[in-house]
């Protein structure tokens, strides 16, 4: 890795000679798509932001670009309904099966990442067009889990039919239940691939600000769970039935379910160049001190 490092920055600096250097700003909208192969839940859209400073390169038609993002996006996903039971006893001292349904859960998935991108492209009028890779390091995950849980008692058939929506002895309808936590992932190292137009902010082309707007999408190359090994459901029967959800992704094993990232979006750069290696009207301003040192030296002799 570091011989292509090593490589890639030289090839660089050779490619800056003769080429116009652009720093700049970017702004980006996204939607995210969790691939897993967890039978249990199911993958919903997400979203994003983005903000990052840019680098862009550009020789010709050439372009290369690398820069800083940061980004923030919620993951979502559908998780099956899950029964509960336990055997108790209620205070006429008659044994019973206290049973819950948790249903309607969605786990969410905050994540702040921190990401460098390394892009090859090429512009052709107002067209251009970037394809490369990006190495992501998450810096921060949060997650949100709600559903709705249902409470009943089931007296084994000791009365006609089972106890339900009687919220004062317990049995509750519908009920919502929340739950805050933290989970972690891994690094990923995502391919990616940017379409668009960009356009000159004044007359002069090479020497102007630049407008770039464009469609990319980002594919993670990784397995990106950590896992852990949580229970998804954690039942508190001290006063009545209370659950505190862990996010499904915190009680599974890397070895045994992946998880990869997709990510769609719209990303808006404003490009500003630095310096103009192609204008004729520069001088190079070493040789121009020699010329004239070397002059006032013929006159005194």
């Amino acid at each position: 890795m570091k011989r292509v490092y090593i490589i890639l920055i030289f090839s660089v600096l050779v490619l800056a000679v003769n080429a116009q250097n652009y720093f700049g700003v970017s702004l980006g909208l996204l939607t995210t798509y969790q691939l897993d192969n967890v039978d249990n839940t199911t993958a919903r859209l997400g979203g994003g932001g983005e903000i990052g400073a840019i680098y862009q390169l550009q020789r010709n038609n050439f372009l290369f670009q690398t820069g800083l993002e940061l980004n923030y996006s919620v993951s979502i996903l559908g998780v099956d309904s899950m029964p509960l039971s336990a055997n108790m006893i209620d205070t006429e001292g008659t044994p019973f099966t206290y049973k819950g349904i948790v249903y309607d859960r969605v786990d969410r998935a905050n994540v702040t990442e921190l990401s460098v991108p390394l892009m090859l492209g090429f512009n052709i009028s107002s067209f251009y067009a970037l394809i490369g890779a990006k190495f992501v390091y998450p810096l921060m995950t949060t997650t949100r889990q709600t559903a709705l849980l249902t409470t009943y008692g089931d007296y084994n058939g000791m009365f006609y039919e089972d106890f339900f929506d009687m919220p004062q002895h317990g049995y509750a309808n519908a009920q919502p239940a929340k739950t805050i936590g933290q989970t972690d992932f891994s690094y990923d190292v995502r391919a990616c691939v940017e379409l668009g137009g960009r356009w000159s902010l004044s007359g002069k082309k090479s020497l102007s600000s630049q407008l770039q707007v464009g469609l990319f999408a980002e594919y993670g190359v990784l397995n990106t769970l950590k896992g852990g090994n949580n229970n998804l459901v954690d039942v508190d029967y001290s006063k009545y039935m209370s659950v505190k959800m862990n996010h499904i992704y915190t009680t599974l094993s890397p070895s045994l379910a992946s998880v990869y990232n997709l990510r769609i979006g719209l990303r808006a750069s404003l490009l500003f160049p630095v310096v103009d290696f192609n204008s004729k009207h520069k001088k190079c301003m070493c040789i121009d001190y020699v010329n004239r040192k070397h002059s006032v030296y013929r006159k005194r002799r």
